[in-house]
């Protein structure tokens, strides 16, 4: 008898002792998660608990960054706030680490979809034991103020770089029309000068120091032409077409020709011309004006430039005799269409009442547009 009160007494106390255990576990338990909700519903960081596909709990942060309400998430699927581009990525990640069994924590970054538009977070994942079972939590930090910053600055050195490209192409073809324009004048006056020197014939050599005079007087043209371009670098439109005005009456008013000169030029307009489509188009107006004076007997000259932001077009027409077809076959016609080719335009000329030259390019100009081809 007094052994079975003392087993009993045993037991007695080994049950409270067990009681009191549970009752300290679930305390500490409800401690535990009422810390958990304290500090999730208080951080600026979004947190997520689910278990495969569904959301078993979402704090206020996940929120405000979806736009939708608390009772709308535990509608909502898991993958219905992930991106599609994305949720291949995360699904894969979360298989792996629920199959190792390891609470791996690892940091990376998709999007996900709002109520509204879309964001990009940085997350967080493990696991935990929610409410009696493995769950997966994820914490999410947004992060699309450094993405785009991070993006905008990938794009402005992208710009950056075809700016460079661009200015480098422009320095070489303008070296390259250098070459061609003074080049040629320079390579003639020498020849010029050596035929001189061994003519015997006065009037020949006259003749050969006029031509030299005349040759040196559009090599001295073409430098000024070439400096009034480097100058002028990044002139706005307007500034183009005050330039190209002064360059027509310096040409026309020697001979006596009139001129008007007329623009439409939109005030959205984006960007500048840019130094080769400035040195093109000084070098197609000088041309056509030319052929006016030397050629077409003009006594009056029209030009028109229109830009916007879908393409230039630059008429030049004269009151002349038009142009004949050997005209037609010298250089000064296939140069102009050669231009315009090069940056990605056309040219039409037509000859019924007096001579109309009409160029028109798209813009913006193409990456390779300037590139004069031989």
């Amino acid at each position: 008898l007094r052994m079975r009160e003392i087993k009993q007494r045993e037991h007695a106390l080994e049950k409270d002792r067990l009681n009191e255990a549970v009752d300290n576990a679930v305390r500490s338990r409800r401690e535990s998660e009422s810390r958990f909700r304290t500090l999730a519903e208080t951080t600026a960081a979004a947190i997520i608990i689910h278990r495969g596909a569904r959301l078993l709990y979402t704090n206020p942060t996940v929120q405000r960054l979806t736009g939708y309400s608390a009772d709308e998430l535990s509608r909502m699927a898991f993958w219905e706030i992930v991106h599609p581009d994305h949720r291949e990525m995360v699904r894969e990640r979360g298989e792996a680490r629920i199959s190792s069994g390891k609470n791996i924590l690892e940091e990376y970054e998709f999007k996900v979809v709002t109520k509204s538009d879309e964001r990009w977070v940085s997350a967080t994942a493990g696991i935990i034991d929610y409410e009696g079972a493995p769950a997966a939590i994820a914490t999410l930090f947004d992060i699309t103020d450094r993405k785009h910053a991070e993006d905008e600055k990938v794009r402005l050195y992208e710009e950056r770089i075809r700016e460079e490209e661009r200015h480098t192409r422009e320095k070489e073809n303008i070296i390259m029309d250098l070459h061609d324009g003074v080049g040629g004048i320079t390579t003639n006056i020498r020849i010029l000068a050596e035929l001189a020197k061994q003519s015997q014939d006065v009037d020949g050599f006259r003749d050969k120091l006029a031509t030299i005079s005349q040759l040196a007087q559009e090599g001295i043209s073409e430098i000024r032409s070439f400096m009034r371009i480097i100058e002028t670098s990044g002139l706005s439109w307007h500034m183009l077409a005050v330039e190209i005005r002064s360059q027509g009456n310096a040409l026309l008013e020697p001979h006596g020709i009139g001129s008007v000169f007329e623009t439409n030029i939109d005030g959205d307009t984006a960007g500048d011309p840019g130094s080769l489509l400035c040195l093109n188009l000084f070098k197609i107006h000088k041309e056509a004006l030319t052929n006016a004076i030397k050629h077409a007997r003009a006594t009056m000259v029209t030009v028109n430039l229109s830009v916007n932001n879908h393409g230039l077009r630059f008429v030049i027409g004269d009151n002349g005799i038009g142009c004949s077809k050997d005209e037609s076959r010298g250089r000064g016609l296939p140069n102009i269409r050669k231009r315009a080719a090069s940056l990605g335009g056309t040219v039409n000329i037509s000859s019924d009442s007096g001579t109309r030259l009409a160029l028109e390019i798209p813009l913006p100009l193409r990456a390779d547009s300037g590139v004069l081809k031989t």
